[in-house]
């Protein structure tokens, strides 16, 4: 790896965190609209599993912090933090997880717009 490779990795990968935090501002923006749609049209409080999702987004958020600073880090004792199996149980399947609930509760109160139902 060059010098710009590196400094190129130590420039861009605070995005990702970032991110992840930007998701987190649009899960519970579509949670506060939900739960004002769900009281005007009483419905069931389907709006709770949003929070379920935040919940799994906000892990992966956390473990791409931590592989990020271990990545940066170059310390061999970091190795394990960036292997493919713990970057999939801790980092994808959260993400995956989350963004399947929150897409699954967004199409729940706001197919009516797509549907004109």
């Amino acid at each position: 790896m060059n010098n710009y490779q590196g400094l190129l990795e130590v420039l861009l990968s605070p995005l990702g965190p970032i991110s992840l935090i930007g998701l987190l501002f649009v899960l519970d923006v579509y949670y506060n609209l939900s739960l004002r749609l769900g009281e005007v049209n009483r419905m069931p409080p389907y709006y709770r599993r949003f929070l379920i999702g935040i919940g799994f987004v906000g892990v992966a958020t956390l473990v791409q912090i931590v592989r990020v600073a271990a990545s940066l880090s170059c310390h061999p004792e970091a190795r394990h933090l960036l292997s493919p199996t713990f970057s999939l149980f801790a980092f994808h399947l959260p993400l995956l997880i989350g963004v399947f609930i929150s897409v699954l509760t967004a199409w729940r109160y706001w197919s009516w717009l797509l549907t004109g139902e």
